[in-house]
């Protein structure tokens, strides 16, 4: 008799577990935003009165610190996959696999080849546990695998309107077709960063624009008849600095082409592959190269988790913030850019979060975003492989 109520209360526990996972994953929405190449200090310097808001009824971070390098698809992928770049393979904007005998590349369709995302994005692990997911033009949602339920081939013509307008139905449809994660991306200010500088005029128009439409989507979000069950959570990839035509360094003008095998300029970050025999060449005139650093690739600081992934080649340069690795002299330098050392105050992100789960009016400290995949798997009730990114890091932003 003892045995069988053992085996009741087994049961019983298991069975109440099941139903709790199950009832957390139907009241629970998460909505994650991201506006590129939004720097963390935006909100500050041009007192943006609806990401004040935000915070104002959730939490926000000091800020949050990018993966290295802080380029765009890197870090939207470390993002959704809780893995370094070195990790989950997408190492730069672009870059070269050995191994598949070709070339990464945001204007070519191999960024929409599965063969070179490494990694579980949340929302494989969601739809691999049942729920539904959507993506609005996330890095890596459109590629041949791994997708969403609901997804979008990347067009940056479709205006942002849309975009919020086509999420606000996926979380208006029945409940058994109605997505509980959805992932959604804005290209700028990123692209007026870039052309005019962090601190322009232009750039300030544009970044007050972003803050906008993020309070309408905010708004819009709360006044669905989910509102109260919907975790908005805004992120952006990495920063941007400033920089000029008169800080540029010609990095080939100190290097033979004999000695190179595949080189690959991003600026201010360049990959470099050498030809048999030839590294301790390049080492040695690299040396002498002023406003940069550098590292073999196996030398890279620990802290970076940097340089051991093949397709980072043989070496890794980086110029000095501020100055930008060009092609040639003539190449004219303007405006900003990013990919500089994720310890540079310019290059980090922001993180913002209001619903249910979030306490209110909190500031948290500056965090890794790798650790934005178990903070919503945990929103989720979602189970996941061990990753790069740590729950410990997040969970005092969390009620409860």
């Amino acid at each position: 008799m003892r045995k069988l109520t053992t085996h009741l209360l087994s049961f019983t526990f298991l069975l109440l577990t099941t139903l709790a996972h199950s009832q957390t994953n139907k009241d629970t929405y998460v909505v994650l935003v991201s506006m590129d190449g939004f720097r963390w200090d935006y909100q500050k310097q041009f007192n943006l009165q609806n990401l004040k808001q935000i915070a104002k009824e959730g939490v926000h971070a000091k800020s949050m610190r990018p993966s290295y390098p802080s380029k765009t698809f890197p870090n939207h992928y470390s993002i959704v996959t809780g893995l370094y770049p070195d990790h989950h393979g997408i190492i730069n904007n672009v870059f070269y696999d050995a191994a598949l005998n070709e070339s990464f590349a945001l204007s070519t369709n191999a960024k929409n080849d599965s063969r070179f995302y490494g990694g579980n994005p949340i929302w494989n692990v969601a739809e691999q546990q049942g729920i539904k997911t959507a993506s609005f033009f996330w890095p890596g949602s459109d590629t041949d695998q791994k997708r969403p339920t609901y997804y979008k081939n990347y067009d940056d013509k479709i205006p942002y309107e849309t975009r919020i307008d086509t999420v606000l139905k996926w979380l208006q449809l029945p409940e058994k077709q109605r997505p509980h994660l959805i992932t959604l991306y804005f290209d700028e200010p990123d692209h007026t960063g870039h052309n005019f500088g962090p601190l322009s005029p232009e750039n300030k128009k544009m970044v007050i624009k972003m803050d906008s439409i993020m309070g309408e989507l905010s708004r819009k979000l709360d006044n669905l008849s989910i509102g109260k069950q919907i975790n908005l959570i805004i992120v952006s990839d990495h920063g941007m600095a400033a920089i000029s035509n008169d800080k540029k360094v010609v990095i080939l003008d100190y290097l033979k082409p004999e000695w190179l095998n595949y080189k690959a300029v991003i600026n201010p970050i360049m990959s470099l592959q050498a030809k048999p025999g030839y590294q301790d060449s390049i080492y040695k005139a690299l040396k002498k190269v002023p406003h940069i650093k550098f590292w073999r690739s196996g030398e890279v600081p620990k802290r970076l988790h940097y340089g051991k992934n093949p397709r980072v080649h043989d070496f890794v340069i980086e110029a000095k913030k501020g100055y930008s690795l060009a092609n040639s002299k003539t190449q004219n330098i303007k405006g900003g850019t990013h990919g500089y050392d994720n310890k540079e105050k310019d290059m980090q992100a922001i993180f913002y979060a209001k619903g249910p789960a979030f306490k209110v009016d909190k500031e948290v400290k500056t965090f890794q975003n790798v650790s934005v995949y178990p903070l919503i798997a945990h929103l989720l009730d979602l189970k996941i492989d061990d990753v790069d990114g740590k729950f410990s890091e997040v969970k005092n932003m969390l009620v409860n």
